[in-house]
């Protein structure tokens, strides 16, 4: 899914600064049928597995791809980036295989 489609599926209002929760998140993710558990609480990269939603600071999330060291920041246009100086403060790992065909697709 695009960004876009994703931020579609979040309730701003009429919030004129869009900003995002773990609520939210958490929501959307199991609206496309992602198995979610709680977040994780890390201050560092190398504690996270796999594919995972990360909250850094400033109140800010972004996706890690711990396998190929690949971080998605949409606040970066331009990536996935191979570095971030952004500090993690909790994570969710999701499972994209998890994913059914009628969801993606």
């Amino acid at each position: 899914m695009s960004y876009d489609e994703v931020a579609a599926m979040i309730d701003w209002g009429d919030k004129s600064a869009h900003y995002t929760t773990w609520n939210d998140l958490c929501g959307v993710l199991a609206e496309i049928g992602v198995p979610i558990e709680a977040p994780i609480k890390t201050s560092r990269w190398s504690d996270i597995q796999g594919v995972a939603i990360v909250h850094v600071q400033r109140n800010h999330f972004m996706l890690y791809d711990a396998e190929n060291g690949l971080f998605y920041d949409p606040a970066e246009m331009e990536g996935p980036g191979v570095a971030s100086d952004r500090v993690p403060t909790s994570y969710l790992t999701v499972d994209p295989s998890a994913l059914t065909t009628a969801k993606i697709g």
